[in-house]
C-alpha cells in the first residue's frame, strides 16, 4: 500500500530531519521561548554523574528500607529512642532518591525578559531545578576555548574573576553563531541598561 504525502508534509519532514542532523553535529540544540532561549546539550550525560546517581538511588533505597524496618520491627518500649534514627534515615533516603532522579544534564537558559542566565537541570518528567542565576551585568565576556584534539567549547567568563561557565560544545562554525547571539544579548544589553 503506497502512502500519499502532500508537499507540506514532505517539506516539514525534510526540515525536521535536516535540523536533527545539524543539531547532532553541533552538540547542542537551541529552544526558543517567549522569555528567551535555552541551550540544550545533546549526547550522553557524563559517565561519572550517571554512576553517582545509580549509587545514590541504591543508597537511598537502603536508607528508606532501614527507616521502615526500624519503625515496624522496633520494640515498642524502645521506640522513643529510635525515632531520631528513623527520621534521619528517612531524610537521607529521600534526599538521595531526589538527587538520583533530578536529571543529568545542565541546560543554560538565557532569559532576555529578566536579564539573567540560569543553570537548570531537567529531570526525566520535565520538571526543572534551577542550580544558579546570574544577571547579565555579571557576565564579562563570551568566548571559545579550542582544546587540541577535542571540539571547541563556548564559555562565559564572569566580570572581575577567573570563573567560567561552559555553555555548549560543537563545531566552531555553529558555536560562532551562538557566541555572536549570546554576545549581543548579554554584553550589549548589560552595557545598554547601565
Amino acid at each position: 500500500m503506497a502512502h500519499v504525502y502532500d508537499m507540506q508534509t514532505i517539506t516539514a519532514r525534510t526540515r525536521a530531519t535536516l535540523r536533527r542532523k545539524a543539531d547532532s553535529r553541533a552538540g547542542y540544540r537551541l529552544e526558543d521561548s517567549h522569555w528567551g532561549y535555552c541551550v540544550v546539550p545533546l549526547g550522553p550525560p557524563p559517565v561519572l554523574l550517571v554512576l553517582t546517581q545509580i549509587a545514590a538511588l541504591l543508597s537511598g533505597a537502603v536508607f528508606l528500607a532501614a527507616a521502615v524496618a526500624t519503625a515496624v520491627l522496633a520494640d515498642p518500649s524502645d521506640l522513643a529512642f529510635r525515632v531520631p534514627v528513623i527520621f534521619v534515615a528517612f531524610a537521607l533516603g529521600v534526599g538521595l532518591m531526589w538527587f538520583a532522579s533530578r536529571g543529568s544534564q545542565i541546560h543554560i537558559e538565557v532569559d532576555t525578559k529578566t536579564a539573567e542566565v540560569r543553570e537548570v537541570i531537567r529531570n526525566r518528567t520535565g520538571a526543572c531545578t534551577v542550580m544558579a542565576r546570574y544577571g547579565f551585568d555579571s557576565i564579562g565576556s563570551v568566548f571559545l576555548v579550542r582544546p587540541k584534539g577535542h571540539l571547541p567549547t563556548l564559555m562565559l567568563r564572569f566580570k572581575a574573576s577567573a570563573r567560567q561557565l561552559p555553555v555548549a560544545i560543537g563545531t566552531e562554525a555553529d558555536l560562532t553563531k551562538l557566541r555572536d547571539r549570546l554576545g549581543r544579548d548579554l554584553i550589549l544589553r548589560s552595557r545598554h541598561d547601565v
